[in-house]
C-alpha cells in the first residue's frame, strides 16, 4: 500500500493509542515528569499527545519498510555529512556510530549502508522464533546492512568484513547488569548506561560518532554525524559513555516527542546486580 494511505491508518492508530487503550499511559507520564520536572502538566500532556502521533507513524512506517525499494530508501533517509567518515574508510578503519531509539531507527537501519562507504553493521539479539528471526534479518539486510550477534561482532572486529565497518550502537537500552554499567545523570535521573560503545572503542581504537536522527517531515529523515572522539585511548574511564549520553540528551530535550517514552528505561537501580 502507498505510505500516504498507511498514514490514514496511522491516524486511526493514534486515536486508539491515546483515547481507547491508552497505551502505557502511566509509564509515559512518569518518564516525562521525571525527565522534565520543570514542565507543567499541560506541557507534559502535549508531549504525550505528540509522542502518540509519532508512535503511530513509526508503526506503519516499519510495516511499509518491508516493501521499501532502494530508490525510496535513498529519498527518505539522508546522511547529511557522510564525508566525515571517508578519512577512516580510506585508512581501512572501522568506526562506531551511536544512536538512540529516537525518530525512525528502522528507516536508519535498513537504509544506512546505502548512504556511506563503510559496511553498515549492527549488533542484534536473535528472536526466539526462528522463522520471524529469519524474516526480520533478511528484511533489515536487503540493502547491505549486516546484523551481527555479539560473537559475530567480535570476529568481525578482529578479522574484518568485506570492507571497513560502521557499526551502529543503540545507546539508550537498559544494560543487562546494573553493577557492570556506567552510571550518570540522564534526563534528570540516575541512569545505568551499557558500556559496549566505550569497551569496543578502546579495545580496537575506533573513532566514535554520534548519529543525530532528525525528522524532516512525515516519512522523511536525515542523520547528522558528530565526531565525539577519534582518540579513544586518550580518554578517561567513562568519558566516551558520558559524551554519547549527553549528545542524545540534547537531541531529546530539543524535540522530546520523538523518543521512545513508552520504554521502561529506568528499571535498573544503582548497587543492584
Amino acid at each position: 500500500m502507498p505510505l500516504g494511505f498507511l498514514y490514514l491508518i496511522s491516524n486511526f492508530l493514534y486515536f486508539l493509542l491515546r483515547y481507547v487503550i491508552p497505551y502505557r499511559k502511566e509509564v509515559i507520564i512518569t518518564n516525562l515528569k521525571n525527565s522534565f520536572p520543570e514542565k507543567s502538566s499541560k506541557e507534559i500532556e502535549d508531549i504525550r499527545r505528540k509522542f502518540y502521533r509519532f508512535l503511530s507513524d513509526l508503526m506503519v512506517e516499519t510495516i511499509w519498510n518491508f516493501s521499501l525499494t532502494e530508490k525510496e530508501a535513498r529519498k527518505r533517509m539522508v546522511v547529511k555529512n557522510p564525508e566525515v567518515l571517508d578519512k577512516y574508510y580510506d585508512e581501512g578503519k572501522d568506526v562506531i556510530i551511536v544512536v538512540g531509539h529516537y525518530n525512525s531507527w528502522e528507516f536508519l537501519l535498513i537504509s544506512f549502508d546505502l548512504m556511506v562507504k563503510h559496511r553498515g553493521a549492527v549488533i542484534y539479539t536473535a528472536l526466539t522464533d526462528q522463522f520471524l528471526d529469519k524474516v526480520f534479518k533478511e528484511f533489515r539486510e536487503k540493502f547491505g546492512m549486516r546484523l551481527l550477534t555479539k560473537g559475530e561482532v567480535k570476529h568481525a572486529f578482529q578479522n574484518g568484513l568485506d570492507k571497513p565497518m560502521a557499526i551502529l550502537f543503540g545507546s539508550d537500552q537498559a544494560p543487562a547488569s546494573a553493577s557492570r554499567a556506567y552510571w550518570t545523570e540522564f534526563l534528570n535521573q540516575d541512569t545505568a548506561v551499557a558500556i559496549g560503545v566505550e569497551k569496543y572503542a578502546i579495545k580496537y581504537n575506533l573513532p566514535v560518532f554520534f548519529g543525530g536522527l532528525n525528522r524532516v517531515k512525515r516519512g522523511y529523515y536525515s542523520i547528522n554525524l558528530e565526531l565525539l572522539t577519534d582518540k579513544p585511548l586518550e580518554t578517561q574511564e567513562g568519558e566516551i559513555s558520558e559524551l554519547h549520553v549527553k549528545a542524545l540528551e540534547r537531541l531529546i530535550i530539543e524535540t522530546p516527542q520523538y523518543w521512545l517514552w513508552s520504554h521502561k528505561r529506568w528499571k535498573r537501580e544503582r548497587g543492584a546486580w
